[in-house]
């Protein structure tokens, strides 16, 4: 009897060990097949319109927590290279007639070559120095864009017509693209270039050099000590962030036909670093849940406007709720209270770990 349940206890946790290591791509498998029906349930938004906008932010947010969660670094100025990548595909498309899949790597590059030479400037000068030279950066290249050089940016009013790479048309608010014949929604090449990007992430933070890196966040002293070059990893981390976050420009650009400049803005440098801390900046997922967590809170608040209330009756909370991040900001002070670095998706994973416990107590009993 023995064995023959050997082998299969053997490829029960065969199955839960590979499980456990492949996790993230699983869930990162699992997030964009679910995203786009979970929202547009009639329960909760009732609308898939946002699903694209989710997933690129998701990667902005992951790519900036590869710099601040794995790094230690905190940077005010993320919004360049987000705004790099974006302004990158509209000038390539509008001025220089360029299809997208050149203009998009040319985008990034310039991207990755602006956050090289900002590192190899900054870093080196303290974490408060960093985060202040970053935004110090952050404003400069906001009033350089803002001064339309050469006309390229549009100043102020940014660039909006002939933006849109001819493989993309919009029908009935929908964007669909249209290759080889065949046409699909925006939302899985978004979805694919998604899956591409976290994955390269995901490796690069599971990688010596990831785990470099965490070791130079939580005793930089020490890892100098150990022979370690932290001023070369740290501005290694900061061009990949920028490289990644630039990734996710070329896509915001084509999800909202154009590139403002409130793209460089600081609330937009200000959005990604809530994101982060708010879904839990020591995990992988954490800046995903953020991202999510953020979009969901403004689409569900501000478009919610009658609650029924007992003894009350249906009250109109519009107005009220038109100030969604009042509430999300209150929420977030509620979970950093309750786990200050482990965010909400630490916060999650601590409750679903304390019920796992209890199931299999229940169940031994």
């Amino acid at each position: 009897m023995s064995d023959a349940t050997e082998p299969t206890a053997d490829g029960r946790d065969r199955l839960l060990a590979s499980i456990s290591r492949y996790q993230v791509p699983i869930g990162i498998l699992l997030l964009v097949g679910l995203l786009r029906p979970v929202i547009a349930h009639d329960a909760l938004l009732g609308s898939s319109y946002i699903a694209s906008s989710m997933l690129i932010w998701m990667l902005f947010a992951a790519a900036f927590n590869l710099l601040y969660g794995y790094s230690g670094l905190l940077s005010f100025g993320h919004a360049i290279f987000l705004g790099t990548g974006i302004y990158g595909v509209a000038i390539g498309l509008r001025h220089f007639d360029l299809p997208y899949l050149v203009a998009a790597p040319i985008g990034v590059i310039v991207a990755g070559l602006i956050a090289y030479g900002i590192a190899r400037l900054i870093v080196g000068y303290g974490e408060i120095y960093f985060a202040m030279l970053t935004l110090a950066f952050a404003e400069a290249i906001h009033f350089v864009v803002n001064a339309d050089p050469f006309g390229l940016t549009g100043g102020a009013d940014g660039l909006r017509s002939g933006t849109t790479p001819g493989w993309i048309e919009s029908f009935r608010g929908q964007s669909v693209v249209q290759l080889g014949g065949g046409e699909f929604d925006l939302y899985y090449f978004v979805a694919i270039v998604f899956v591409l990007a976290t994955l390269a992430l995901w490796q690069i933070v599971r990688s010596p050099f990831g785990r470099t890196l965490v070791a130079i966040r939580d005793n930089e002293e020490l890892a100098r000590a150990m022979g370690i070059s932290t001023a070369r990893y740290q501005v290694w981390a900061f061009t990949l962030s920028g490289i990644f976050s630039a990734i996710a420009g070329t896509l915001l650009v084509i999800r909202n036909s154009g590139a403002s400049l409130e793209n460089f803005g600081m609330m937009t440098g200000a959005e990604v670093i809530l994101m982060s801390i708010f879904g839990g900046m020591s995990y992988f997922f954490g800046p995903i849940a953020g991202a999510f967590s953020w979009f969901f809170a403004r689409e569900y608040l501000t478009n919610l406007e009658m609650v029924a209330v007992p003894l009350l009756g249906t009250v109109d909370v519009g107005p009220i709720l038109g100030y969604w991040r009042f509430f999300f900001g209150f929420l977030f002070v509620v979970v950093i209270v309750l786990s200050p670095r482990e965010g909400l998706w630490g916060f999650v994973r601590s409750i679903a770990d304390r019920v796992r416990r209890r199931l299999t107590e229940v169940i031994r009993e």
